[in-house]
């Protein structure tokens, strides 16, 4: 899923600058006219929008689905009459499925009170049935065993009403009637029965839907036939033979004017590409989609052939503001070239592949936001893709909270663009340079092509274990660190060189700070550039704790040195030879009190040798925090007294100048105090 927005410039990567323009018409940008803070434009109203539509105190009972886990659905047959005057829906709905486990009922499936329902056959035969607020339980006239199966008919009418990001919504244009859903991820129960969980895919589904014969309805799937009904109406019968979550069923009905391009995979097949759009919108739509053809063979060449290739893709125009991935065919506002791209990308990452659980968004959203990045470095080249990350770099900046969302219960958290979007599409450009170009696409193709996963839903857990089967690596602290860690590191490194015969010794020394307790570090591979006179050379280290030196041996004397210098981190970095420091100072620790670890910061004037030790009040020694050479520079070292009881303890710190040409020694004791 995914809105559209324009922003203005961000000075910065790391400077956000607000929200000018939500558009609501079809919006067609030139990819070649934008750069990077144009790429936050379109990202950051993809879900600081989102949260705007979505009420705040929504009934947690409404959005978590009561569906019997023990029944597995394996088809949905969705017949609706549509009454555009009234702004009613009349439905029922064949649902056939087997059970998981033996079971004594009642079955229960979703569905919001306000869709009335009249009644519900079993097995042909009717059945007593009680309607809560937010689903249905059917009696069942026996126990059922591990394998049977059941199918049953409800009938239900109602005024729906709309919910989250609109689930079912009659609205208008200026050319008549304009009917349209959007699910995702709690709206399906708002205008039909179902188990509305992603977790539980259909193999198959069919959508009738009966309305006003001179509108057109877009749904999943094949059209298999449009049937008029002699009094003004007409039946559109739509079939999706491939496996679908109840979010990803949709339609969308009005005035449409169409037209099809073709997908062109191999010498002697092609499939349809099929775009319905509002009358007023044709041409801008028209010339907008130029590329979707190129997108369709992009991504076929990076995950695999589009996974419903049999079918279709194309778009159905709606007016929520954005877009949304329905399964085969997009429901669109917008026809922003890098929203295209990502709503494209969720048909292998979303609808074939589909989150298990809520809290694995990412999985959909995350790998949608990226890919519009690798169609942009197929189609137009490195700056391109670079101009895309930065911007997605300087939103993910602003993430608050973890990726792996542990409370799905606010939409508005569930979307957050900053987090979900843009940090997500982050991770993966990280990992892309964890793992290197080649094992990097190695393991998204083999995720894509999993027999277990494919067709079917994936945790984030899933993708993990693949990157690891694949790359033979464990990434357990990559993922610890990026998907269920807060923020982003704070770099700060001074470095200094001495030459030693023919070689020049430079050693780097490098601190981090996090703005959360969890990770304490980031355990990262991090690229350092070394500049000299017509000359550099980049050496990749391995950061796995607060505070390291690193060494090493160059053939020429560096006189710049930059850390991660293609961006490939999201950080902060902070090199401390840029402002060299005039004094010797040892800072008073933060926080104090504390419990149980603070951070104690001082600064060097020049190379000198430190000991950095804490006292207990006896003058017993607790602890060495620093005892040895280091470069002139700003530090920062932390202790952590998880193990030494409440009381008040010293830091004494001495630098003794290690060039001074008479003894010179800085000393400085400084209290602090642990509270447990």
């Amino acid at each position: 899923m995914h809105q559209s927005t324009q922003y203005c410039q961000d000075p910065s990567p790391f400077t956000r600058t607000g929200l000018l323009l939500l558009v609501l018409a079809p919006l067609v940008i030139s990819v070649a006219q934008t750069n990077a803070s144009s790429i936050v434009a379109q990202t950051r109203l993809v879900a600081e929008l989102e949260a705007e539509k979505v009420p705040v105190g929504t009934n947690v009972s409404s959005i978590h689905s009561s569906a019997s886990t023990w029944f597995d659905v394996s088809y949905y047959g969705l017949h609706l009459t549509v009454l555009t005057q009234t702004s009613y829906l009349k439905g029922e709905i064949n649902i056939d499925g087997v059970c998981r486990s033996a079971t004594a009922g009642p079955l229960v499936l979703d569905l919001m009170d306000h869709m009335h329902i009249d009644s519900i056959a079993l097995g042909g035969v009717a059945t007593s049935f009680q309607q809560n607020t937010s689903s249905f339980s059917i009696n069942l006239p026996r126990a059922y065993n591990p394998g049977e199966t059941l199918s049953l008919v409800v009938s239900y009418e109602g005024n729906p009403l709309p919910t989250g990001f609109g689930s079912f919504e009659f609205a208008s244009h200026p050319g008549g009637p304009w009917i349209w859903t959007l699910s995702e991820p709690y709206g399906a129960k708002d205008w039909w029965p179902c188990k509305d969980d992603p977790s539980d895919k259909a193999d198959s589904a069919d959508v009738f839907v009966t309305c006003d014969s001179t509108l057109k309805v877009g749904s999943e799937g094949d059209l298999v036939s449009v049937v008029s009904q002699g009094n003004g109406t007409s039946t559109s019968h739509w079939h999706e033979g491939y496996p679908i979550a109840s979010y990803l069923l949709s339609v969308a009905i009005a005035d449409y004017q169409q037209f099809v391009d073709w997908f062109r995979y191999s010498s002697s097949d092609s499939m349809e590409v099929l775009n319905y759009v509002l009358p007023e919108h044709f041409a801008a739509a028209r010339t907008a989609l130029v590329h979707e053809v190129d997108m369709l063979s992009v991504f076929s060449n990076l995950y695999g052939m589009y996974p419903f290739i049999k079918e279709k893709y194309g778009h159905s125009e709606f007016g929520w503001g954005g877009a949304m991935e329905h399964q085969t065919m997009t429901s669109t506002t917008t026809f922003n070239e890098d929203v295209i791209s990502h709503e494209l990308a969720h048909q292998w990452f979303g609808d074939m592949i589909t989150c298990q659980t809520w809290a694995d968004l990412w999985l959909n959203e995350g790998f949608a936001q990226y890919s519009s990045a690798l169609f942009r470095e197929k189609e137009y080249g490195q700056k391109s893709y670079w101009d895309y990350m930065n911007g997605q770099m300087s939103l993910a900046a602003a993430a608050k909270g973890e990726i792996g969302i542990a409370d799905t219960s606010s939409v508005r958290n569930l979307f957050d663009p900053s987090r979900i979007y843009s940090k997500g599409a982050t991770v993966l450009h990280m990992l892309r340079h964890v793992l290197g170009d080649s094992v990097f696409f190695q393991c998204v193709r083999s995720y894509a092509d999993q027999p277990g996963l494919r067709y079917s839903t994936a945790s984030i857990r899933d993708f993990e274990s693949v990157c690891e089967n694949v790359s033979g690596r464990s990434l357990a602290w990559f993922f610890r660190e990026w998907i269920y860690g807060e923020g982003f590191p704070q770099y700060y490194f001074s470095w200094s060189s001495k030459q030693t015969g023919s070689t020049f010794n430079t050693t780097v020394a490098l601190s981090q700070e996090t703005p959360t307790g969890y990770p304490t570090y980031f355990t990262m591979p991090i690229d350092i550039r070394f500049s000299g006179d017509k000359w550099d050379t980049v050496v990749t280290i391995f950061n796995d704790s607060l505070q390291q030196q690193f060494t090493f041996s160059l053939s020429t004397k560096p006189s710049t040195v930059l850390l991660d210098p293609n961006g490939w981190i999201l950080n902060q970095s902070f090199n401390n030879n840029d402002i060299p420091p005039t004094q010797y100072t040892l800072d008073q620790n933060y926080p104090n009190p504390f419990n149980p670890s603070t951070n104690i910061g001082f600064q060097l004037r020049t190379r000198s040798f430190v000991i950095l030790k804490v006292f207990d009040i006896l003058g017993q020694e607790v602890a060495t925090l620093e005892d040895g050479e280091m470069p002139a520079g700003t530090y920062t070292a932390q202790w952590n007294a998880a193990k030494t009881p409440t009381g008040v303890y010293f830091c004494r710190f001495e630098a003794h100048p290690v060039e001074a040409v008479q003894a010179e020694i800085y000393h400085k004791v400084m209290k602090m105090l642990v509270i447990k």
